[in-house]
């Protein structure tokens, strides 16, 4: 009966969840059909609350080639985590560089869409959505920590900064964990900098100085465990910070455009260190990472923008309509395992006051006369 209410309140949608690991979906957003590969383990079970991990390819590879090479599903399988590949448009992502070849579709909004999709089907736990990428995927991924309206509980880059125009767009709105995977002897994306892109230093400096780290770095040789790879790993942790996060550089003296540890052969260009593992060093910097705070409250809200959320100061929230006349408007207030706190039907603007039970991620769907938004709360 429990799993049976759960499934008809995740926004009333008849969805099946699969019953087996890896299935290619398509959803429309924004006009355009997008990709992408769902990897579910065959452990997960109806009623659970997993964490998500979207993994974004290179430009001109695919959502299957950086399956390969990642390895992450094995990762998942006894991790217990739901990945997601999806495809950029043209083998490409909105980075924000205005390159030739480059997507213009807003895949922060896609990204976003599509982890509501996932909460709806799966019932996931959207206080713990990570993103990492390769190249192309990496600036991705720096650019929804720096630009989205969600919370992402962390991201990861290897072998991708920040194009100029995303460098001076970011902004972001709360401290987030990141790292950096990168080889001095990448070609593609540089160490240091060029063609459109800002250097390694540049980007931990902007996040160091954005999660209000300490400038000075604890560094720590790692093990040169395989000698014939001819590169070596320094780890940078830059820590304490706000909201106890950390910026970390795995720096890759030696190491190409590849991913470390893969033993894809067509992964990247250059050396491949061997001595990590990016993808099992990167779950391990996620693993305990969570957008759920103990101290402040933090609103996320839809990119539709249709209303505003502000604080009330005593822990609740105030929603408000904008730019447009409201009347009768249904919502649906439910916490992160999809069961009804409250419903109701509101004019202009509601007042959810913090009950004593209120605590982490709680949704809210508005049914309006623009269609339906879904906007998220995150109580302290």
């Amino acid at each position: 009966m429990k799993n049976s209410l759960r499934l008809f309140l995740y926004f009333l949608l008849l969805v099946q969840v699969p019953a087996v690991a890896q299935t290619q979906l398509t959803m429309v957003h924004n006009g355009i059909n997008r990709n992408y590969t769902l990897y579910v383990p065959p452990s997960f079970n109806p009623g659970s609350s997993w964490p998500v991990v979207f993994v974004l390819h290179g430009f001109t590879q695919t959502a299957q080639s950086i399956m390969n090479y990642s390895g992450f599903n094995a990762i998942a399988d006894t991790a217990s985590f739901i990945v997601v590949y999806p495809d950029g448009v043209g083998n490409a992502w909105n980075t924000n560089s205005g390159m030739s070849g480059g997507s213009t579709a807003d895949d922060i909004a896609f990204i976003g869409a599509l982890t509501d999709t996932l909460f709806a089907q799966y019932g996931i736990d959207t206080t713990r959505v990570y993103s990492c990428g390769f190249s192309a995927g990496g600036y991705m991924s720096h650019r929804l920590a720096c630009e989205s309206s969600r919370c992402y509980a962390a991201i990861a880059s290897v072998a991708g900064t920040m194009s100029t125009g995303a460098y001076a767009a970011c902004l972001p709105s709360r401290p987030v964990p990141v790292m950096q995977i990168h080889g001095t002897s990448d070609f593609v994306v540089s160490y240091n900098g060029g063609f459109g892109g800002v250097s390694v230093a540049d980007v931990i400096s902007k996040w160091v100085s954005s999660n209000t780290c300490p400038p000075a770095a604890q560094v720590t040789a790692m093990p040169d465990l395989v000698t014939t790879d001819f590169s070596t790993v320094e780890r940078s942790v830059y820590a304490p910070c706000a909201g106890s996060t950390e910026v970390i550089l795995y720096k890759v003296n030696g190491g190409g455009h590849q991913w470390p540890g893969t033993t894809a052969i067509a992964a990247g260009i250059g050396t491949i260190n061997r001595d990590i593992d990016a993808s099992a060093v990167i779950w391990n910097f996620f693993r305990s990472r969570s957008c759920v705070s103990t101290t402040t409250a933090v609103v996320e809200q839809n990119e539709q923008q249709q209303f505003s959320i502000q604080a009330d100061g005593l822990g609740g929230f105030i929603i408000n309509a904008n730019d447009y006349t409201v009347e009768n408007v249904i919502y649906q207030r439910m916490d992160i395992a999809g069961r009804k706190v409250s419903e109701g039907v509101f004019v202009g603007s509601l007042h959810l006051q913090k009950q004593s039970s209120d605590s982490g991620v709680q949704l809210v769907r508005i049914q309006h006369a623009g269609g339906v938004s879904t906007l998220r709360l995150l109580f302290p």
